[in-house]
């Protein structure tokens, strides 16, 4: 294996030598090295006698490694404070401490993989083979598939589920509602299952999430909540959901990098799904997970969903292609906004098959959440019978706001964008009670109309948006 490819899949190759006691043999021009299982360099246990470093730190210096390692200098492989694995050099000539009795006799085979003994009986490296058979037999048994889901039936439907091991990316552009997608998987698997979930927020805090959690679970308006207003039965939600929230877990930490998620992970007992809410396409100094750092995150992030065996689930705040491209996830399910203010549309790709299916959902970003699109009315089969039940301001307000809640025009204030989208729920789906919630911020709104863009569609926003408050 070359060196690049052994970086990439750094964690997978030393769970297998941990748990399999698999040794790999890596090359890096002509620097050939091993890496093992510590049965096969026990010294590699005792603190402080060979360098040692973090997975995170050993992935970013692997070229380094691999050549002092090559020279003669074991180097040890550490999950946080304890030795997992080992470089060795391949090379018999190589000088290795003699102290050590269980020092390598050999190199392995090119490209392969030895046991931990690095028996070997032929010229490629021992490797575990499945006949079709097994392979049969496996789906059989394992009946229906039970991994986490989005709590979304249409959803669910469309893409199977979340599958161990791999990497699904959600591709969203700001204001769809993306992240929000995540937040229904993990509190469906946490909440609902009662399963742990690592939830990874590099952008939002603990307490957007928290709140964002607490809206989707009582139907608060989460504008409200981010005022800390909360009323008595959601405080008995918020108290219920700190006994039942013990299995989910958040990171926010500053600085949060790919590789400090994966190095978590392996630590947390019965872990069922990772959450990573987000990865950032424009380039930010604070954040890690953004900018040209995107492809290298997201390798480690697919290997850690390999080396664990748990879906891992990140969301990405851009629909665009190229990028997406480059992020090359197992499953890719892109959110795209429609003419009708009731359903988002989520398309469902694989990397090996294209795209394999779609769903529509209703979003309710007031709320914080998704739902059923299957409740709201569908364009093209009765979707306009909403306008015969509203006020011309009404009409007028929602059509003024479509081509920024659809994505066609930008310039808004998110905060405005999602209070429009919101209102457009709202009348499709004749919420009355949502509507009038609405009113308040829609008219702080239309009292600022500085922040509407100075061209056609702004102007028409900003009229409609005063008439629709006017005292009547």
């Amino acid at each position: 294996m070359n060196a690049s490819d052994a970086r990439r899949d750094l964690y997978a190759l030393v769970k297998r030598a941990e748990d399999d006691g698999v040794t790999t043999l890596i090359h890096k021009r002509e620097d050939r090295v091993l890496l093992a299982p510590l049965d096969r360099f026990p010294a590699a246990r005792k603190a402080d006698a060979f360098p040692s470093w973090v997975l995170s730190a050993a992935q970013k210096e692997f070229g380094d490694l691999i050549s002092r390692a090559a020279q003669g200098q074991p180097q040890v492989l550490r999950r946080n404070t304890t030795p997992v694995a080992v470089l060795l050099p391949a090379d018999p000539h190589a000088s290795t401490p003699s102290s050590d009795p269980a020092a390598p006799s050999g190199a392995a085979p090119a490209g392969g993989a030895v046991n931990s003994q690095g028996q070997q009986d032929r010229e490629s490296a021992p490797r575990r083979l499945a006949t079709l058979g097994d392979a049969i037999g496996s789906v059989l048994t394992a009946g229906p598939a039970s991994g986490p889901t989005f709590g979304l039936p249409g959803l669910d439907a469309a893409t199977g589920g979340l599958q161990p091991g791999r990497l699904t990316l959600v591709a969203a552009a700001p204001n769809v509602g993306g992240s929000l997608l995540g937040l229904a998987a993990a509190r469906t698997t946490a909440l609902v299952n009662h399963h742990t979930v690592l939830y990874a927020a590099s952008g939002p805090n603990r307490d957007d999430v928290f709140r964002r959690i607490l809206s989707a679970e009582t139907g608060g308006d989460y504008p409200r909540l981010k005022q800390g207003r909360l009323t008595d039965h959601e405080q008995d939600v918020a108290r219920q959901l700190m006994q039942a929230g013990d299995v989910l877990l958040i990171d926010d930490g500053s600085n949060l990098t790919a590789e400090d998620i994966a190095e978590t992970a392996p630590h947390m007992e019965g872990l069922a799904l990772v959450v990573v809410d987000r990865l950032q396409a424009t380039h930010s100094a604070r954040l890690p997970l953004s900018g040209n750092r995107l492809p290298d995150a997201s390798q480690i992030l697919s290997g850690l969903a390999r080396a664990l065996h748990v879906p891992v689930l990140a969301v990405v705040d851009s629909d665009d292609p190229t990028l997406l491209g480059l992020l090359d996830a197992d499953v890719l399910l892109t959110l795209t906004a429609t003419t009708d203010p009731g359903r988002v549309q989520v398309t469902v790709a694989e990397r090996d098959f294209g795209v394999i299916g779609s769903a529509y959902l209703r979003p309710d970003l007031l709320h914080a959440r998704f739902g059923d699109a299957g409740a709201v009315p569908v364009a093209g089969t009765g979707s306009e019978d909403w306008r015969l039940h509203t006020t011309p301001e009404e009409r007028e307000l929602a059509d003024a706001a479509l081509p920024y809640t659809s994505g066609a025009q930008k310039g808004l204030p998110s905060a405005l964008t999602h209070l429009l989208a919101a209102l457009r729920t709202a009348l499709a789906a004749g919420d009355q009670e949502a509507i009038d919630e609405l009113a308040a911020s829609l008219a702080q709104a239309a009292a600022a109309p500085s922040q509407m863009p100075d061209t056609a569609e702004g102007r028409r926003l900003a009229a409609a948006l005063h008439a629709y408050s006017a005292p009547s």
